[in-house]
């Protein structure tokens, strides 16, 4: 797997990127997994997905790894800062199984964590040269964007193109991100640098929408959360923009009043039960599945158009085929 061949490289990078005394460095390692809520030492750490492609494109694109090293740990403390500030505005008070930023110390200070990280990563992306700075920039811009208009879209209903341009931004933005850093340290052309942004992209789309239904229909203690998690949360995702494109009359009213309503209540059970029964009736499940494949495909066939080495190329088949065999 991409994310244990370069783990050790990375989580030295973080430890010395957010070392320090502070308070606030104290409570980004948390964030970070590195330790628990009382500063003693722990390894809850992500996937480190993002920064193990970076180095992995540059690996296998010949490029310079300490360059990459920089660029990778920018990525990943760019991600978790949007981890922080999605907590807030989410109201999430648990992440990865333990509690949340803003849960224990309090929005304001996790404002300001989050501020800090993002500080730390630029540095990094700085150090690993303008152009990575600058694709970092941009990155950052497209997903605060797609974030934006993921809250807006609580507030009314969503097309599918609409939906699939938020994604592109708010999880696309940052995948599409790693495989252009790699690139950069790697010295190579514009050609190929639009060809692993696109790759980024393919795999950020078929990623979200296959969350999407898991979200739905997924197995509660395989994916977990339990099955029809997100119809509870009233969660604008890619079966509920696709049902609203082809509901009408009786339906399409139900289904409004349900993803519409006011107040900070779930949605009850019984409705949840319509909302599912309508998706099946409407065959949305497998119109979702064949909107993954797609995207997972076009994600294939550019890493079989791409100089990459072999190895790092069959690696990178092989975590299309991780994310393409989650449960469902």
């Amino acid at each position: 797997m991409i994310a244990d061949r370069y783990r050790e490289t990375i989580l030295d990078g973080l430890r010395e990127a957010l070392a320090g005394k502070t308070r606030l460095r104290a409570i980004l390692r948390y964030h970070i997994g590195m330790s628990d809520a009382d500063g003693n030492p722990s390894e809850a750490y992500g996937k480190l997905l993002r920064p193990a492609i970076v180095l992995a494109v540059a690996e296998g694109l010949g490029g310079d790894i300490a360059v990459a090293r920089e660029a990778a740990l920018a990525l990943e403390l760019v991600h978790n800062f949007s981890l922080i500030h999605d907590d807030i505005q989410d109201r999430d008070e648990v992440r990865r199984g333990r509690a949340t930023v803003w849960a224990i110390h309090g929005i304001a200070e996790a404002i300001n964590a989050g501020d800090l990280m993002l500080t730390i990563a630029m540095a990094h992306g700085v150090a690993a040269g303008p152009a990575h700075a600058t694709a970092l920039l941009e990155a950052v811009d497209r997903m605060i964007e797609g974030q934006s208009l993921d809250l807006q879209f609580e507030r009314r209903s969503v097309t599918v193109d609409e939906y699939l341009a938020m994604v592109d931004r708010k999880t696309g933005a940052l995948l599409s991100c790693a495989f252009q850093l790699g690139g950069l340290a790697a010295g190579v052309g514009d050609d190929v640098l639009e060809q692993l942004a696109g790759l980024g992209g393919s795999i950020g789309r078929g990623f979200q929408i296959q969350d999407d239904l898991l979200g739905i229909w997924g197995v509660g203690d395989v994916v977990g959360k339990p099955q029809g998690s997100d119809i509870r949360r009233r969660k604008k995702s890619f079966p509920i923009a696709a049902a609203h494109a082809e509901v009408s009359g009786d339906d399409a009213a139900r289904l409004g009043a349900i993803y519409n309503a006011q107040g900070d209540e779930g949605v009850p059970d019984q409705d949840v039960a319509w909302v599912i029964e309508l998706l099946n009736r409407q065959g949305v499940r497998a119109q979702g599945q064949r909107n993954v494949d797609e995207h997972f495909e076009a994600a294939l066939r550019t890493i079989g158009e791409l100089p990459l080495d072999s190895s790092i190329a069959e690696d990178l088949r092989s975590l299309i085929a991780g994310l393409r065999g989650r449960e469902k």
